[in-house]
């Protein structure tokens, strides 16, 4: 689990030094930093998905370096349990694996070496989810011996399926979490239905190879709720936030449980209600799953009102175009006026303008 996280030259952040809570929550205006913050959270696999692995170059691409700095990215993340793992650029170098303790002694420095790994692991399993609601209502077809929920949530109907034929037990679990939620919901049921898929082929003439798109039709599933007054109702005439939760519970609960979970936008388009249901819901789940840890970020005052204070960051875009990010609790008046608003009160009185005159918080070196 990551406590601390150190970013320099990456994107909006010039410098930023961070705490992380187990739940933590970032808020502010749109375009000040938090979708940044939850990519670098993410470099590991960011940087897989553009065939630049930092554990076999460590190169950063030069687009990551913030504007107008000649100095190379660097993202430091501190481990709960004491570990660090640095990842720099832009040069042929390899992440640098910092010792816990300097010392002589091979004991220590190989358990040091093994708590780097482990968080270098919890690091490459983070998993950023920025649910469309089309996609997660569409029939899907999988291949896979255990399907997967992609970050837009296609395939969303193929992993529910095979919960109910394989891993009842975590459907049911899923479906009673979701009821929690919406409380209208009655049942996920699954419906074979048809998918296109489109392909490739190569196709050999004369010595020459030519690649056409074929289409075929496969069959798959699709997800139908019987919802209160009302049985069979597929996915896509659902509400758009009882999806958006189902999708996020499939997630957590399913057959590959990310241990380091990114979201956009917690709220999911739900109801105020139902918010506060979501976020009894996801302790419960970190309660089962001590290792799971949550950073999303929102819009919703509605939202910080089940939060603690301390699990809050604002973020701010400062008039020379850098993101700075600080605790809702680093509010000059914060002490004052804690007692006498909630926490979605708060921020919505005081904004994020305040982080501008405030001295940037030390470094956690």
């Amino acid at each position: 689990m990551i406590e601390k996280v150190q970013f320099r030259n990456f994107k909006a952040y010039r410098s930023l030094d961070l705490d992380l809570e187990p739940f933590t929550v970032l808020v502010g205006p749109n375009a000040s930093g938090k979708t940044t913050l939850l990519d670098g959270l993410r470099i590991l696999p960011l940087l897989a998905e553009l065939n630049t692995s930092p554990a076999k170059d460590g190169l950063i691409p030069t687009s990551f370096r913030s504007f107008g700095s000649s100095q190379s990215t660097e993202l430091r993340f501190h481990g709960r349990q004491g570990g660090r793992v640095t990842i720099k650029g832009e040069g042929p170098q390899s992440p640098n694996f910092v010792f816990v303790n300097v010392t002589v002694d091979d004991a220590a420095r190989q358990e040091s070496r093994r708590i780097n790994a482990k968080l270098h692991e919890f690091l490459s399993t983070a998993a950023l989810l920025r649910f469309e609601s089309r996609r997660l209502a569409d029939a899907s077809y999988s291949e896979e011996q255990v399907p997967t929920i992609a970050s837009d949530g296609m395939g969303l109907a193929s992993v529910i399926a095979f919960l109910k034929l394989s891993h009842e037990d975590l459907f049911e679990e899923i479906e009673s979490a979701l009821k929690q939620i919406v409380p209208s919901v009655r049942k996920i049921r699954i419906e074979r239905a048809a998918v296109e898929q489109s392909s490739m082929r190569t196709i050999a003439l004369d010595e020459q190879t030519t690649r056409v798109s074929e289409k075929r039709r496969v069959w798959g599933n699709r997800v139908v709720l019987d919802m209160q007054g009302a049985k069979g109702v597929s996915a896509d005439s659902v509400g758009e936030g009882t999806l958006m939760a189902l999708g996020l519970l499939t997630v957590l609960l399913g057959p590959q449980k990310p241990r380091l979970l990114l979201l956009d936008d917690i709220e999911l388009a739900l109801h105020p209600v139902a918010q506060g249901k979501l976020i009894e819901v996801l302790r419960a789940i970190q309660k089962n799953n001590p290792e799971l840890q949550i950073v999303a970020t929102s819009h919703s005052p509605f939202i910080l009102n089940y939060l603690k204070p301390e699990e809050i960051r604002m973020t701010f875009l400062a008039e020379n175009g850098f993101a700075r990010c600080e605790k809702l609790t680093a509010h000059p008046e914060f002490e004052k006026w804690k007692d006498l608003m909630s926490p979605g009160e708060f921020w919505s009185t005081v904004g994020e303008s305040w982080i501008g005159k405030e001295p940037k918080s030390a470094p956690h070196e």
